[in-house]
């Protein structure tokens, strides 16, 4: 499907951004928000997915259009990190088009060489602050990062239920302070004559008020049953308290797993060499480490 010179570019706009993101994370949901112009579309012409956020976004991974000839099902070559969303009229400036792309659904030469160019250079663009906020475009860019999974518990979600729409809870938060200083990194050697051998030292990071992330239908009950508007309260709660500190940021060691590889949760402790197989908690207070 390796296409050498881009002649044409097709919009594809999802009218249901919500429904649009859960068809993107798994091809058999039921939901088919999208809509396309119709000229001609051949197998291996890229699609740029529009969603019909406030303000309207747009996907950074280009979708490429299949044997069926069909811009509606067009598959994406899905990243190692999920795909980030930049505003359509950030994009509209970058690519230097004279007006939103949409009115025309199709881009020929030049112009759709500028769009693949554009959103090339906006796919290296985006971080963890870009899904904090309470608009449609951060919930959007929080159900992406998630890739379909619960952030509360860790199960995936069913999102080719019929009722996935209402089953995915986003969790929005306010985007964090800025600090007036900069944070002094604290470390703890765990003491060898009550917790074991090891003294290597790890840093303790610092943690926020609240995180984003997406919760099925049974943690949102949690949540609220247990009276916790914070996610990161409760996620952390989960886990079991310091034997030290009593504190509850406990984080749990997460051996052999690369830095490319994985969401930085503060909530596990990822390290790149397996010392052994027990199950290790470190303290994100007092630095303790135990198991």
């Amino acid at each position: 499907m390796e296409q050498t010179i881009t002649e044409r570019l097709h919009i594809l706009e999802g009218s249901d951004w919500k429904a649009a993101v859960i068809s993107l994370l798994d091809s058999r949901s039921p939901y088919r928000p999208w809509r396309h112009g119709f000229g001609e579309a051949q197998m291996g012409d890229p699609v740029a997915i529009v969603l019909n956020t406030d303000p309207p976004s747009v996907l950074t991974e280009l979708a490429r259009v299949g044997a069926d000839g069909r811009p509606d099902i067009a598959l994406i070559n899905w990243p190692i990190t999920a795909p980030g969303l930049v505003d359509l009229a950030t994009l509209t400036i970058l690519g230097g088009f004279a007006q939103d792309p949409r009115t025309a659904w199709q881009l020929r030469g030049d112009a759709a060489i500028q769009m693949e160019l554009a959103l090339s250079e906006c796919a290296y663009r985006h971080d963890d602050s870009l899904r904090y906020g309470h608009s449609s475009v951060a919930a959007a860019r929080i159900l992406l990062h998630s890739e379909g999974e619960c952030t509360g518990c860790g199960d995936d979600i069913d999102l080719a239920a019929h009722d996935a729409h209402d089953a995915v809870h986003i969790h929005t938060v306010d985007a964090p302070a800025r600090p007036s200083s900069l944070p002094v990194v604290r470390t703890e050697r765990r003491p060898s004559y009550l917790y074991g051998s090891i003294t290597e030292r790890w840093p303790t990071p610092t943690f926020p008020d609240d995180v984003p992330g997406v919760l099925c239908r049974r943690c949102v009950q949690h949540m609220r049953d247990e009276g916790c508007t914070s996610l990161l309260e409760f996620r952390f709660a989960r886990h079991p308290k310091c034997p030290r500190c009593r504190g509850n940021r406990t984080r749990k060691v997460v051996h052999g797993v690369t830095s490319e590889s994985v969401r930085h949760d503060l909530w596990w402790d990822y390290r790149s060499c397996m010392k052994d197989d027990q199950q290790t908690w470190t303290c994100g207070l007092c630095g303790l480490e135990w198991w």
